[in-house]
């Protein structure tokens, strides 16, 4: 009887090793309230925010011409915004849109103006940000 009760002990220890090392199997993702820091802003895959801006022209269909006028004119001020945004032309030809990620909302919206302010064939704006719309 003695003797089976160090195995016991042993077969406990091995087993609760083994949990340990292979952790909860549950487990999910932080939720974003658990990824808030202070100062400097994490960043996750899960957590990315998408902004898009939509640019109304005159312009009857729209070509990368269009879009170089624009980052010509406006991009020094906003070079860190544009590094990793995407343009692309809605279907139709006169709607330009630019996709930014993990950027500020109020500096998208700033360009969004500057854009409509500097450029004679953009007539309007539309900035869509954590799930708000502004029209400029």
């Amino acid at each position: 009887m003695q003797s089976s009760i160090p195995i016991a002990f042993l077969i406990v220890g091995v087993l609760a090793g083994v949990v340990e090392l292979c952790g909860s199997v549950n487990s999910a993702p932080p939720t974003a309230s658990e990824n808030k820091t202070e100062g400097r802003k994490r960043r996750h895959v899960y957590n990315t925010e998408v902004i898009q801006i939509e640019l109304q022209t005159t312009l009857k269909s729209v070509t990368d011409a269009e879009f170089s006028k624009i980052e010509n004119v406006v991009g020094p001020a906003y070079e860190q915004l544009l590094d990793g945004a995407q343009h692309h032309v809605e279907v139709g030809g006169a709607v330009m849109k630019y996709t930014l990620i993990d950027a500020d909302c109020g500096e998208a919206q700033l360009f969004a103006r500057a854009i409509k302010d500097t450029t004679s064939f953009v007539t309007g704006a539309t900035v869509t940000c954590n799930g708000q719309v502004s029209i400029i």
